[in-house]
C-alpha cells in the first residue's frame, strides 16, 4: 500500500470540513472527531504507514479548514496517532470489536479533554454539548469508518467479488 493513500484520505476528510453541511452548530465537532478517528485509524492498522508529523499538520490543517484556534484539532490528531500506535502495539489488528472498543474509550477522553482546553482557551466555560454529540456520533460513525478505510487499503469492501466472478466464469 502506498504510504501516500492513508494522508490523502484524511485529507479528503479535512477539506469535508469547511464545507459548509447546514448542520446545526451542535455538530459542527462532528466532522473534525471523524479526521481524527481516520488518523487513529490508519495508525492503528497494521501495514499502514502514516508518520505521527503527517498527522500532527492534517490537524493543523482541520484548525485552518474549520476555523477554530490553531493547533487544537493538531493536537487532538496526535492524540489519536499515539493512541492508534498504541493499539497496534496491543495486537489489535484490523478487527473491529478491539479497535471500535479502544475507540470507544479514548472518545470520551478526548470530549472531557477538548471541553476543558476549549473553555481555557476562551476563559469562560463553553457549551459542552457540541463536543458531546461529536464524541457520540464519532462512535456511531466508527465502524463505517473503519470499513470505508479497510476499502481503500484492499481496494474491495471486504466482500472477497473478484474471487467470486473469477469462479463463475
Amino acid at each position: 500500500m502506498s504510504t501516500l493513500l492513508p494522508a490523502l484520505s484524511v485529507l479528503f476528510a479535512v477539506i469535508a470540513t469547511a464545507v459548509p453541511w447546514g448542520l446545526p452548530a451542535d455538530a459542527t465537532f462532528i466532522l473534525p472527531l471523524v479526521v481524527v478517528m481516520m488518523v487513529f485509524c490508519w495508525r492503528a492498522l497494521p501495514g499502514v504507514t502514516l508518520s505521527p508529523m503527517v498527522a500532527m499538520l492534517l490537524g493543523l490543517l482541520t484548525d485552518i479548514m474549520s476555523g477554530g484556534p490553531l493547533g487544537f484539532w493538531a493536537l487532538f490528531a496526535l492524540i489519536g496517532s499515539s493512541a492508534g500506535a498504541y493499539a497496534r502495539a496491543l495486537g489489535a489488528g484490523r478487527e473491529m470489536a478491539p479497535l471500535w472498543f479502544i475507540w470507544t474509550v479514548l472518545a470520551p477522553g478526548l470530549t472531557l479533554f477538548g471541553w476543558l482546553l476549549a473553555s481555557a482557551f476562551f476563559l469562560r466555560w463553553v457549551d459542552w454539548w457540541p463536543i458531546l454529540v461529536g464524541a457520540v456520533a464519532s462512535v456511531a460513525l466508527f465502524p463505517v469508518v473503519l470499513k470505508g478505510l479497510l476499502w481503500i487499503e484492499r481496494g474491495n469492501l471486504g466482500l472477497r467479488a473478484r474471487e467470486t466472478y473469477r469462479g463463475r466464469a
